[in-house]
């Protein structure tokens, strides 16, 4: 299992979208006129992190787990965080 993040680079994605209504027209305060620019950067940046990542096209793989499970799961210690307990290649 592999976990990127790209948090940072989705957040600079919008904010260039959001600088780039601001510089263009100065008088704008309509928050849409921000928002749709700046979550079409994301998820554009998205799509191309996914495709880069090897992992486009692979979301059906998912298998969806009830929110009830995780609660089970939560409550008996199962997804506790462990220390430790990964095997090295020199074991």
């Amino acid at each position: 299992m592999r976990k990127v993040h790209i948090d940072t680079d989705c957040r600079l994605a919008m904010t260039v979208a959001f600088r780039k209504v601001a510089s263009r027209n100065k008088g704008e305060f309509d928050p849409r006129k921000f928002l749709k620019p700046a979550m079409d950067a994301m998820r554009d940046l998205c799509r191309e992190r996914f495709e880069q990542f090897g992992t486009a096209g692979k979301a059906a793989k998912i298998k969806v787990i009830p929110l009830s499970e995780m609660a089970r799961r939560y409550r008996s210690g199962a997804l506790d965080p462990r220390v430790g307990d990964l095997t090295t290649a020199a074991e």
